[in-house]
C-alpha cells in the first residue's frame, strides 16, 4: 500500500481497519458473538502495526544520522497513550454503560473514535511519494535476505523474549500472593520501560552505533529475564525485572530498525519495514503460545530462564550475520 499509495494514505488505511474493528468488537460484545470479536480483533491488529510502522515515517523525514532519534520520538510519544489509555478505562465503561453498551465495550468505542482521528489526520495530509514501477525491480536487486538478517533477528528475538517472559509474569506475581495493585504497577512499569527510554537508545545508536546498540539490547534482556529468574516470587525483584526488559526491548526495537533499514533506497526500506513488522508479529506469537507450557512443566524461572539464554544469543548471532553480508 505504501509503495502504491503513499505512506500517509497506507496508515491511514491501517487506522481505518482497525476504527471498524473497534466497532465490530464492540457489536460482537452485545450479540455475544465470539467470531465477531475474534474477527473485529484482527482489524484491529491493523491499527496496532500501523502504529507502529509510524516510526518509519518519521525516519524518512530526516538525514541517514537522525534516523535513530526521529524512530525514537515516535515511540517516546506512544509512551503517552500507553500510559493514559489504561486510565480511560473506567470513565470509558461508565459511558458505555449511560449508552446501554457492555461496560467494557467502551475502550472499544473509544477506540474507534481514536483510530478514526487518526485515518482522517494522516489521509488530510499532503499524499507522500509512491515509490513507483521501478520498486519491485529495486527490490530484487538490492533487497537480499542476507542483508536484511542482522535486523530481523534482533527485531524478532526482542520480541520474543520479551512477549513470552512477560505475558506470564502477571500470573506468577499472582501465584506468589501479589494482589492486584502490584501487578498493575508492574505492567504500568513494564510499558513504561518499553517506550520512555527511547530518546536514551537513540543516543546509544547514535554513539555505538546500530550493531552494538542491539548486543547490548541482548545483554540488557539476558540480565532482566536472569533476574526474574532468580527471585520470581519476590514482587519487588519481578517488577524491576519487566522494568529492565521493557528498557533492553526499546533499544532492540530502536537499533534493529536501524539496522534493517540503514543505508537503502526509499523502494527497499519500504519492503524492510514491512518485513520486519511481520517478524516481529510471528516471533510474538511463537512467544505467547511457548510461555505456557513452558511454565506449565517447569515453571516461571524455567521461562526466565530461557529467555535469558535467547537473548543472550543476540550479540553473537549479529556480529555474525553482519560479517556476511
Amino acid at each position: 500500500l505504501t509503495v502504491s499509495l503513499g505512506r500517509r494514505r497506507a496508515l491511514a488505511a491501517g487506522a481505518a481497519s482497525a476504527a471498524v474493528g473497534s466497532l465490530v468488537v464492540t457489536s460482537g460484545a452485545l450479540a455475544s458473538a465470539l467470531a465477531l470479536i475474534v474477527a473485529g480483533s484482527a482489524l484491529l491488529g491493523a491499527g496496532g502495526a500501523a502504529v507502529m510502522l509510524c516510526r518509519y515515517a518519521a525516519a524518512e523525514t530526516v538525514s541517514e544520522p537522525m534516523r535513530a532519534k526521529a524512530m525514537a520520538s515516535v515511540l517516546t510519544a506512544t509512551t503517552v497513550g500507553a500510559v493514559a489509555g489504561p486510565n480511560l478505562l473506567a470513565p470509558a465503561s461508565r459511558a458505555a454503560a449511560d449508552l446501554g453498551l457492555p461496560a467494557l465495550g467502551g475502550a472499544y468505542v473509544f477506540g474507534a473514535a481514536a483510530f478514526a482521528l487518526m485515518a482522517v489526520v494522516l489521509a488530510a495530509g499532503p499524499r507522500g511519494a509512491a515509490a513507483g514501477a521501478r520498486a519491485a525491480e529495486a527490490d530484487a536487486e538490492a533487497a537480499s535476505t542476507a542483508s536484511a538478517a542482522p535486523g530481523l533477528t534482533v527485531l524478532a528475538l526482542s520480541n520474543l523474549v520479551m512477549v513470552a517472559v512477560m505475558t506470564m509474569a502477571p500470573v506468577q506475581m499472582e501465584h506468589a500472593g501479589g494482589h492486584l495493585g502490584g501487578i498493575g504497577l508492574m505492567v504500568s512499569v513494564h510499558i513504561a520501560g518499553m517506550f520512555a527510554p527511547s530518546p536514551v537508545s537513540a543516543r546509544l545508536v547514535g554513539r555505538l552505533g546500530a550493531r552494538r546498540a542491539a548486543a547490548l539490547a541482548g545483554l540488557v534482556m539476558a540480565a532482566s529475564c536472569t533476574l526474574a529468574a532468580a527471585d520470581a516470587h519476590s514482587t519487588a525483584a519481578l517488577t524491576a525485572a519487566m522494568a529492565l526488559l521493557g528498557a533492553g526491548w526499546n533499544l532492540g526495537l530502536v537499533s534493529g530498525s536501524a539496522l534493517l533499514t540503514a543505508s537503502l533506497p526509499r523502494e527497499v526500506r519500504l519492503r524492510r519495514e514491512g518485513l520486519g513488522e511481520v517478524v516481529m508479529g510471528v516471533a510474538a506469537a511463537l512467544g505467547g503460545l511457548a510461555c505456557g507450557p513452558l511454565v506449565a512443566v517447569g515453571g516461571y524461572p524455567a521461562l526466565a530462564a530461557c529467555g535469558a539464554v535467547a537473548a543472550a544469543l543476540v550479540p553473537g548471532l549479529v556480529g555474525r550475520l553482519d560479517q556476511r553480508v
